[in-house]
C-alpha cells in the first residue's frame, strides 16, 4: 500500500466519530481523580495540543503511551513542573527510562497541590475559618519491548493513584496499554487504554487512538482522538518544526503549536493575550524545545509549552531531560 493511501486511511479512522461525540458529555467531572487529565509531565505533548499518543517516546510515554518506551535508546531522567489555573500547580514529577536491549523499563512519580480554595457551606456562605487541603499524585511502573524489527511496539504500565481532599484519602491502582505500530520510517499509529482496572467514581479509564507523519528532519506532524469514562471525546492536532543538531551544530531548536477543541473557557483580560489576539482563544496551545547531545557528554533537552485558557488564564509547563 502506498505512502498517502496510508496517511489517508489513518487520518480517516482518527475522524470518523460523529461530530456530536465531541460535544459535552453530561458525565463530565462525574470521575474521581481529574487531576489525572491535567497532562503532567511532558511540555512537547501539552505544545502539541495532546496529540501525542502516536509521538509519545522515552520517558514521556509513561503518562501517554506506554509503548514509546520501548523508542528509548539511552538512559533518560526528565523532571517537569506544570503551573495550571486556579492556583493549582504540580510541582513535581520526575520519570525515569532504563533500556535494556529491546525492552525498556520506566519509572515515574507526579505530586499536585491546589490552595487558594473559596470554601463556602451548602447557603453558600463563605467558610473564612476552614482550611481545605488538597494533595493529589501518582506513581508508576512500565515496561515496553519492540517487536517484528522495531515496527511494532508494545508497552504496560501499573499505577498507584492517590487522591486526598479535606483529608478524604483515596488509592487506587490501574493500568495502562498501549500499542505503536511504524509500518515505515514516515507514518506511525497509536493507540492507547489507560487507568483500567477500576471504575470512573475512582479514576475514569480514557483510551486514546492516533497517527504522526514524520516528514523528513523538519516536521512532525500530530492526530489524536481521545475519550474518557466520565465525558465525551476529543480531537487533538499538533505539529513541529524542527532545525536538527547537525545542521545547526551546536543543538536542535523545536517549534511547536497545536490545537484541541475544548470547550469555550470566556474572555481574558491580560493585556498581552489582548495585543496577540489570544483572549478568546480555547484549546490552542504553543512551545519550543531546545537540545544540545554535547553537554559535558550528555544530551540536555528543554521544552515549554503555553496554553491560553480564556478566562481561567495561562497555564505554563517546563520539562527537563537529561539522556545519559
Amino acid at each position: 500500500m502506498k505512502l498517502g493511501r496510508m496517511a489517508l486511511l489513518a487520518c480517516a479512522w482518527l475522524l470518523s466519530g460523529p461530530a456530536a461525540a465531541w460535544a459535552v458529555s453530561d458525565q463530565a467531572g462525574t470521575g474521581g481523580a481529574q487531576f489525572m487529565k491535567l497532562q503532567q509531565g511532558s511540555a512537547r505533548a501539552q505544545a502539541l495540543g495532546q496529540a501525542y499518543v502516536a509521538l509519545a517516546e522515552g520517558a514521556d510515554a509513561l503518562t501517554w503511551n506506554p509503548a514509546g518506551l520501548a523508542l528509548t535508546q539511552q538512559k533518560e531522567v526528565v523532571y517537569s513542573y506544570l503551573r495550571y489555573v486556579q492556583d493549582t500547580d504540580s510541582p513535581l514529577y520526575l520519570g525515569y527510562a532504563h533500556p535494556l536491549g529491546r525492552t525498556v523499563w520506566g519509572a515515574n512519580i507526579a505530586y499536585l497541590s491546589v490552595s487558594g480554595f473559596d470554601v463556602r457551606d451548602a447557603k453558600g456562605i463563605p467558610q473564612t475559618g476552614e482550611n481545605v487541603n488538597v494533595r493529589d499524585g501518582f506513581g508508576s511502573i512500565g515496561m515496553a519491548r519492540s517487536f517484528w524489527y522495531e515496527k511494532l511496539f508494545l508497552g504496560g504500565t501499573l499505577r498507584v493513584v492517590h487522591e486526598d481532599i479535606a483529608s478524604s484519602v483515596h488509592d487506587t491502582v490501574v493500568g495502562d496499554l498501549g500499542v505503536l505500530l511504524k509500518p515505515n520510517s514516515v507514518l506511525t499509529l497509536g493507540f492507547a487504554m489507560q487507568n483500567f482496572g477500576t471504575n470512573k467514581e475512582n479514576v475514569p479509564s480514557t483510551t486514546r487512538g492516533g497517527a504522526a507523519l514524520r516528514l523528513g528532519d523538519f516536521f512532525n506532524i500530530g492526530l489524536e482522538l481521545n475519550q474518557a469514562a466520565d465525558s465525551g471525546s476529543h480531537f487533538g492536532v499538533g505539529g513541529e518544526f524542527l532545525l536538527p543538531e547537525q545542521y545547526l551544530d551546536v543543538g536542535q531548536v523545536t517549534f511547536r503549536a497545536g490545537y484541541y477543541n475544548a470547550d469555550s473557557l470566556g474572555q481574558s483580560f491580560d493585556g498581552m493575550l489582548k495585543s496577540l489576539r489570544l483572549d478568546r482563544a480555547a484549546g490552542i496551545s504553543f512551545g519550543f524545545g531546545l537540545f544540545t547531545s554535547r553537554a559535558f557528554g550528555y544530551g540536555i533537552a528543554l521544552d515549554y509549552a503555553y496554553v491560553p485558557y480564556g478566562a481561567l488564564g495561562t497555564v505554563d509547563q517546563f520539562s527537563f531531560k537529561v539522556k545519559f
